[in-house]
């Protein structure tokens, strides 16, 4: 959403349409953050559908659905609005993929290589929230931290905020 328009140098125009940056970056946000959340909320339930026709019935236990598939959608809002703030960081599209991944995945990767902090660092992941949330079975507290899955969100969503800040005080800052 945002690292097109420098590479082409749109930006500018953008910029010119609406002096203030923060309204431009919040509107970017909120535009992001809505769209995926409705696709993800769309796809997660077909999917779980799906999966409901597909598995046996009685054989495995299912959790009450409607909080989860909320809150993965919001996981990946979450993401999205992550990746507009990365993206308004290093104005680069593979920079902002690259970096995006590298926040997404390289904790659980690394964290069992801290011994006893591997729960503090996996858990702060993004996917430690989207791990609990979905309820499997891998998302113990050893792992992905002794958060709960709604806590969890709650963490990854103030980092991301904190990012975003950042990315709106260094977009103000620069030029275009």
């Amino acid at each position: 959403m945002v690292t097109g328009e420098y590479s082409s140098g749109t930006i500018r125009t953008t910029f010119a349409a609406v002096p203030r940056r923060g309204t431009v970056l919040a509107a970017k946000a909120t535009l992001v953050a809505a769209v995926m959340y409705v696709l993800a909320l769309l796809s997660c339930s077909a999917a779980y559908v799906v999966g409901s026709a597909m598995l046996p019935d009685g054989r495995y236990a299912q959790g009450d659905q409607l909080p989860a598939l909320f809150g993965i959608a919001a996981s990946f809002a979450v993401a999205a609005v992550l990746g507009l703030a990365v993206g308004t960081l290093v104005r680069h599209s593979a920079g902002a993929v690259t970096t995006v991944i590298g926040v997404l995945l390289l904790p659980s990767l690394f964290g069992p290589l801290f011994g006893d902090a591997e729960r503090w660092i996996a858990g702060l992941s993004p996917t430690a929230a989207l791990e609990k949330l979905t309820q499997i079975s891998d998302a113990t507290a050893d792992t992905v931290g002794s958060l709960g899955p709604w806590p969890s969100l709650l963490l990854v969503t103030a980092c991301t905020t904190a990012l975003a800040l950042a990315a709106l005080l260094l977009l103000r800052r620069r030029d275009a």
